[in-house]
């Protein structure tokens, strides 16, 4: 490698260490990007994307697209000078950063284990135009994998596990940073030796303090001293990045044990552990699955008619894999077992009651003691008549160091670290043929409330959902014996008051909240622990005795208390810790009303906006009106029916609410009393007073106006386009029957033309008929007259008078004819007007009737 080529690379590996991966991204675009190329633009840009994994909730199918770009990346990157070393540091950089925002990065492991076993294939079939520093790249990779793997045993709070798998990892950098060294000086040689030696040193110093400190409470007299020093070494030996603000704080930490390492030490001889995972239940507002039908509910709320499907049909249900049938641990029970305080005297006749389902028990393995016997929780679901229903799981915690009592409170939280990869899962602790395996205990419960929850929503016909957050759970501890163990080896001395207990080195898990994830090697060292400042419920009690409560804890040391009278403060304690699912699924409700009411009124919108754009509204169709209105009325009435359950949902809720704080919901008024200051601790005001908030604001709101203002628009748009058709269609009617009218005044004044014109001829007619007729009757009568003439001989005077005869008979005959002829035609006139006075009468009758 020339010198200016080396240069270049050195200059893309002093930007990548400095977090500045922009300029290796460029060069990896420019030379693995060629036409003959398998990777594209898209593959480059899903490597980018590893680092946001955590925000896209873990796709499964982007994991395969992932794994196809990296396949076709390896692949181009494998002949070009450097590409492949180059390539995976780029991978490298991508996964730590996703690993620095995110707990579960199982993907990530994914994604590395498969670039390792495809890098390796391109090797041994002699591909890689790098071939050492392309295996020394992967080797370094596998040492990314022994982080994470190191950091998932601190997750458990295991420190026998942290320093063990430190060493392994200590070991593999060092192997890596060797095989650098031993390759010829190159710019990306000297970077994954700088990289090795780094990852050796700080989990060398990791290893010896997690020792330290987990021999100083299994044995005593570590060194604690000479821990912190190798951590301070290793801190200085770094750049100021994540790595060196890590060691800082592990190293905090074991100076903060080495300044009290003199001190006894509170150990846990006997303790009552009550894992709970609170969870909410309500209906859909929305409409029912069509496959079932709606039961009917009467009076009770959504929470009651749970319950009673949970009672009817429970020993049918399969629940994490178990046949509540079948399994011999299995039971369901009808009613809670409860203490007799629960019985008050309610005007009402409510009482805190329920029902409840025992699961078969589980088993957890010690991870730091293998050979000692593993820890049983017994698994009992609760469903609860007022609405804080919850999963409860309970152990014993016997002889417990400080960090192992800080690895059990940690149990339940989301982040726990992945027992499965340890190799001691979470159990059942009567296997079966299909016995299943969890990795941490919020991956069982959330098994078990999916699966309650879809049974009831199967079995009641109502659109049953969930509610729950990941961060939601409560740990309970009620101490029954505890000792201060001295560092000397000398005899530990029993605690006599609670308050020892709670202050002495040792007790920070127990009364400090949990927090989110470990950061740090047992850094509850460095919880502050002042006796005035610790959050104690200021509840009636006994000399000596003890109850402090934080957000997601509870601790309870009553030595000098029968246990039944300890199960009765754990009840209200508990019942108090549960409270938080009920308001979740309150909370829950109220958002998918408004949820559902926003989809509805988009649509509502859309409509009106659509009708609004016509141009020209008296145009458009008026089917397609009339179809709008009725969808604009239907989408009413369905926010109408959605706000009457709401109102009853808020109704039903407020009376929970005034019974949790009624006097009537115990029987004993120093149990009340008990109630009430845990509540104020819990801050139960602030939660009903934000629920309280959000009720008025849903009920204050003007949605209801709004859809009536918005459908009353529409109507009268649609009432104004009725009128608009209507008087068209009745000016079109009035304009045809005009049109009629003068159509018939045509055709009577063509009758009255074609008349006159036929009585013109007639009379020429008669004129000539009269002529013909007057002429044809001289001759007939001439010729007769001839006849008697020539006959008779009639002489001179006689034929005059003959003459005579016959003008004054023609004249008589013509005077007759004319005269029978005139008085015809009159009659026929006086016809004429009748019938046309008729046709008007017929139709001024029709032109009335359409009218």
């Amino acid at each position: 490698m020339n010198a200016r080529v080396d240069d270049t690379y050195a200059e893309l590996l002093d930007a990548l260490a400095d977090g500045d991966m922009r300029p290796l991204r460029k060069w990896l675009g420019e030379h693995l990007l060629t036409p003959e190329s398998p990777c594209a633009e898209a593959d480059l840009r899903l490597l980018d994307r590893l680092a946001f994994w955590n925000a896209d909730d873990h796709n499964r199918d982007a994991q395969g697209l992932v794994t196809t770009a990296l396949e076709r990346a390896l692949e181009a990157a494998a002949p070009v000078p450097y590409g492949g070393p180059l390539l995976l540091l780029y991978l490298k950089f991508r996964c730590d950063q996703a690993w620095q925002a995110a707990w579960d990065i199982d993907l990530i492991v994914t994604v590395m284990g498969f670039a390792r076993r495809s890098g390796a294939r391109l090797v041994a079939a002699g591909r890689c135009a790098d071939p050492e520093l392309t295996r020394l790249a992967l080797d370094l990779l596998g040492v990314l994998i022994s982080e994470i793997a190191t950091f998932n045993a601190a997750s458990c709070g295991s420190l026998a596990a942290w320093a063990r798998m430190s060493g392994d990892t200590r070991d593999l950098a060092r192997a890596v940073a060797q095989g650098a060294e031993a390759v010829g000086p190159s710019a990306i040689a000297e970077h994954l030796a700088v990289q090795a030696r780094r990852d050796e040193s700080y989990y060398a110093s990791l290893a010896r303090a997690a020792q330290a400190v987990h021999d100083h409470f299994e044995y005593g007299g570590s060194d604690l001293v000479g821990a912190a020093q190798a951590l301070r070494a290793a801190e200085e030996g770094r750049p100021d990045d994540c790595e060196r603000s890590e060691l800082r704080a592990h190293r905090h930490n074991v100076e903060a044990l080495a300044e009290v390492a003199e001190e006894p030490w509170v150990r846990i001889d006997h303790a009552k552990l009550v894992y709970l995972y609170p969870f909410g239940l309500y209906g859909s507002t929305g409409p029912v699955r069509p496959a079932h039908a709606v039961p009917e509910q009467g009076t009770s709320t959504f929470s009651q008619h749970m319950v009673e499907v949970a009672r009817r049909t429970a020993e049918e249900w399969t629940v994490a894999g178990w046949s509540i049938a079948e399994h011999p641990q299995a039971m369901v029970t009808r009613d809670l077992l409860l203490d007799d305080i629960w019985k008050g005297d309610d005007p009402l006749g409510r009482q805190y009651r329920g029902m409840a389902v025992t699961l078969p028990d589980l088993e957890l393995a010690d991870i730091d003691r293998p050979d000692a016997e593993p820890t049983v929780l017994k698994v009992e679901l609760r469903l609860s008549e007022l609405g804080n229903h919850y999963l409860r799981l309970e152990c014993d915690l016997v002889g417990a160091t400080p960090q192992q009592v800080y690895a059990a409170m940690i149990r339940p939280v989301p982040e726990y670290g992945d027992l499965v990869e340890l190799g001691s899962p979470l159990r059942s602790a009567t296997p079966g043929p299909a016995d299943r395996v969890w990795p941490r205990l919020a991956n069982f419960a959330t098994d078990v409330i999916r699966d309650v929850t879809e049974h009831l929503a199967d079995r009641s016909g109502l659109a049953v959902r969930r509610s729950g957050r990941p961060g939601m759970y409560h740990v309970m501890v009620s101490v029954e014996r505890g000792s201060l163990v001295p560092p000397d080896g000398a005899e530990p001395v029993p605690v006599a008051l609670a308050r020892d207990a709670a202050t002495a080195v040792g007790a920070q898990p127990l009364v400090h909240p949990i927090r989110n994830g470990i950061n740090s090697m047992a850094e509850w060292l460095r919880y502050r622990v002042e006796p005035g400042a610790l959050p104690i419920v200021d509840a009636p009690a006994f000399a000596g005795d003890l109850l402090l409560r934080t957000c997601n804890t509870t601790l309870m040391v009553v030595p000098g208390t029968p246990d039944y009278a300890a199960n009765m403060v754990l009840e209200t304690a508990e019942f108090v810790a549960t409270l938080e699912g009920m308001f979740a699924g309150w909370q829950d409700q109220i958002a998918e009303h408004y949820d559902q009411v926003m989809a509805q009124l988009s649509t509502m919108v859309e409509r009106l906006e659509r009708r609004d754009a016509t141009a020209d509204p008296d145009g458009t169709d008026p089917a397609e009106y009339e179809r709008v209105t009725q969808e604009l009325a239907d989408m009413q009435g369905g926010l109408e029916a959605q706000q009457l359950r709401l109102h009853q949902f808020v109704m039903a809720s407020r009376l929970s609410l005034m019974f949790v704080t009624a006097p009537s919901l115990v029987m004993s008024p120093v149990v009340r009393l008990t109630i009430d200051r845990l509540l104020a601790a819990a801050k139960f005001d602030a939660l009903r007073g934000e629920f309280e908030g959000m009720i008025d604001d849903v009920l204050g709101d003007r949605i209801g106006a709004l859809v009536d203002a918005s459908v009353r628009r529409q109507r009268e748009r649609n009432d104004a386009l009725a009128r608009t058709l209507r008087e068209r269609e009745a000016y079109a009617a009035q304009a045809e029957r005009e049109q009629r009218e003068r159509e018939e005044r045509a055709r009577q004044a063509r009758e009255r033309e074609e008349a006159e014109r036929q009585e013109r001829r007639d009379k020429a007619n008669r004129h000539w008929n009269d002529v013909l007729l007057g002429a044809i009757a001289t001759v007939g009568l001439s010729g007769l007259m001839q006849i008697i003439q020539a006959g008779y001989n009639v002489e001179r005077l006689y034929a005059t008078g003959l003459v005579a005869i016959v003008v004054l008979l023609a004249t008589v005959v013509g005077w007759g004819l004319h005269r029978i002829q005139r008085d015809a035609v009159p009659n026929r006139r006086s016809r004429r007007p009748r019938k046309r006075r008729a046709n008007t009468t017929t139709a001024g009758v029709v032109g009335g009737t359409r009218e």
